[in-house]
């Protein structure tokens, strides 16, 4: 598929990927011992603010409305089935598994791409990879993963109290049976993949993706953002994927 636009590459999946590479490569300089001396504290405590309490909001409302979502079209189906005091087990885990991480944090992670492309393309300007890396890309991935930890706590609480707290108008006997129906059926193997998701793989991508295309685009070039986040969900979506499948399509009991 191509497209004529002046100024930008015609193929437009070649410019989507074109910075994937990138990432690695400022992942690798970002991470190297010699990134963390003369550490810029002070620039990683405002990022902390903006990744987290300023992110909040963004978070709760997408929890409660997603659980509600969700809750709805759960208990609605099993009261077909006279099943309706199970949707606990069903929200949870789909809580927990997908909807979680691909909803809340896709969307946090897509904020936190464009954000740091857009701040990127004048940050990383005349300066070599590895300085780029030291003081722009590991302030903001130490900041997002430690920042995602309280983010997925509360969207998970405020989530799982939403659903709790609607489902009765819908059929379910009681909040404490929703509540207790969802405990019996979570698993470990769930709560990790709700937490390793939320807190290692969607942080990391949605910084390392907007790190890279803030340093490859120009100040000229207005899709950067929006190619950015594009490429977010496209790797968000098959690394997701791959690691479910990980977790629980190989050998699960």
């Amino acid at each position: 598929m191509k497209i004529s636009s002046e100024g930008f590459e015609n193929d437009i999946v070649l410019r989507w990927m074109k910075p994937l590479g990138l990432c690695l490569r400022l992942l690798v300089e970002a991470l190297h011992p010699r990134s963390f001396a003369n550490f810029d504290w002070q620039f990683f405590a405002s990022k902390c603010v903006w990744l987290g309490p300023q992110s909040l909001p963004l978070v709760m409302i997408s929890a409660i409305f997603i659980a509600l979502t969700l809750t709805l079209q759960a208990v609605l189906e099993m009261r077909y089935l006279r099943s309706q005091d199970l949707s606990g087990a069903v929200i949870a885990v789909g809580l927990l598994r997908e909807l979680g991480p691909i909803t809340v944090s896709m969307a946090w992670a897509a904020r936190v791409t464009a954000h740091l492309c857009a701040e990127g393309r004048y940050f990383g300007i005349k300066r070599p990879d590895a300085e780029y890396a030291k003081y722009f890309v590991l302030p903001n991935l130490l900041a997002g993963v430690l920042m995602s930890i309280p983010l997925a706590a509360y969207g998970l609480v405020i989530g799982f109290l939403s659903a709790a707290i609607f489902a009765p108008t819908l059929g379910v006997s009681s909040s404490n049976d929703f509540m207790e129906t969802a405990r019996l059926y979570i698993r470990d193997r769930d709560v990790m993949t709700y937490f390793v998701k939320l807190i290692l793989i969607n942080p990391t991508l949605a910084v390392l993706v907007g790190s890279a295309y803030g340093r490859e685009s120009e100040e000229t070039q207005r899709f950067a953002s929006a190619d950015a986040v594009t490429a977010l969900f496209i790797a968000g979506f098959i690394v997701n994927w791959l690691f479910t499948y990980a977790v629980f399509g190989i050998n699960y009991e």
